[in-house]
């Protein structure tokens, strides 16, 4: 009986081993595990018993993978099938009963094939791969004037999942704010509204540069804005894009209608120049800012742009404390108005 559960149990590790991958070392050392991704000359290994294992290349003999891989070469499409290294260091791969041999120095990534095709081949629904930051604010006052305020703020993104190798595709970006404010003193009531929309469809054409289209509507009633609407399209390019800084520069071209309370209206041609900053401090703190400037080709020396500052501390993986500063300027109201809107609010936002 001893004996054959020894034989049963021996049976399931061989069994087991033969569906994982095997890495041997120079040093004679085998680990086994999951192939995550090959890049940068390092081999990346889930492992069952030791976890996330990396392994430099140089220090590997020999490797075998149990499921099929992708190998992302440079300036070629992607080759999949069973791959293998050779003793030379390049890669052996299998696929319809064929070989071929890849020069090592030509892949610039090998992951699993089912990884590269969810990643690279698939494309997400217009409702899912969706994140953001929707944040939300509340003021109370009561004393001689009672006050209430509400603000809210929704920014988000909808792309692929990044992945090692790029493709020409859409980006789909979205933000929506409000700001509510009743006051009541005496046998005075003051209310103010200031409502933006925007989306801002993008084309990739490389990993830094893309082409856009956009729609704004804005309005806000301390400036005696009734509706504004905004259609345009230019050109962007993302600067500095890493895990810790964002630097994105647009230009372009937008037409404008914008009505005012008064009934007065008007229509223009404006000019488009736009930035945007992130910086992340330290783990839990990041400051972002954006700028769009429209210079009025229609009225000489009229413009407006708007500005967004906002410092968010994170709460945990979820939740953020933030504060943001909006300042919507337009260079020439109608008489009664002021040319700024100015918001200063502090709430608490959701990443999803």
């Amino acid at each position: 009986m001893k004996l054959m559960l020894t034989s049963l149990l021996a049976l399931v590790w061989f069994a087991g081993s033969g569906l994982a991958d095997v890495v041997t070392l120079k040093n004679g050392d085998r680990v086994t595990g999951s192939l995550v991704t090959i890049k940068g000359g390092t081999l990346q290994l889930k492992s069952d018993i030791m976890g996330n294992v990396s392994i430099p290349m140089a220090k590997v003999v020999s490797y075998s993978v149990a499921k099929p891989v992708a190998l992302i070469t440079k300036g070629k499409e992607p080759v999949q099938g069973r791959l293998e290294v050779m003793p030379s260091g390049d890669w052996q791969v299998k696929a319809n009963g064929q070989t071929q041999t890849i020069k090592a120095a030509t892949v610039d990534t090998v992951m699993p094939a089912d990884a590269y095709q969810s990643l690279v081949v698939a494309t997400p629904k217009p409702w899912q791969a969706w994140k953001g930051i929707a944040s939300l604010g509340d003021t109370i006052q009561h004393g001689n004037q009672e006050t209430n305020t509400l603000a809210t703020t929704v920014n988000m993104v909808h792309e692929r999942p990044v992945a090692p190798i790029f493709k020409s595709h859409l980006r789909t970006n979205f933000a929506f704010t409000t700001f509510l404010s009743h006051a009541d003193q005496t046998d005075n009531t003051v209310t103010s509204r200031t409502l933006s929309t925007n989306l801002r469809q993008d084309y990739l054409f490389s990993p830094h540069d893309f082409v856009f289209g956009m729609a704004q509507l804005d309005h806000i009633s301390t400036q005696g804005l009734y509706l504004r609407q905004t259609y345009g399209g230019g050109f962007g390019r993302g600067v500095i894009q890493n895990a810790h800084t964002i630097f994105m520069l647009t230009g372009g071209l937008t037409f404008q209608h914008q009505k005012f309370f008064t009934g007065a209206w008007g229509q223009n041609a404006s000019g488009l120049i736009g930035e945007k900053v992130g910086e992340q401090l330290g783990k839990r703190a990041r400051l972002d800012n954006s700028l769009n400037f429209y210079p009025d080709f229609s009225h000489a020396g009229e413009y407006r742009f708007d500005t967004t500052t906002v410092f968010s501390v994170k709460i945990n993986n979820r939740l953020a404390f933030n504060t943001s500063f909006i300042d919507l300027f337009l260079s020439n109201p109608p008489a009664g108005n002021h040319r700024n809107n100015i918001t200063f609010s502090t709430g608490i936002g959701y990443t999803f």
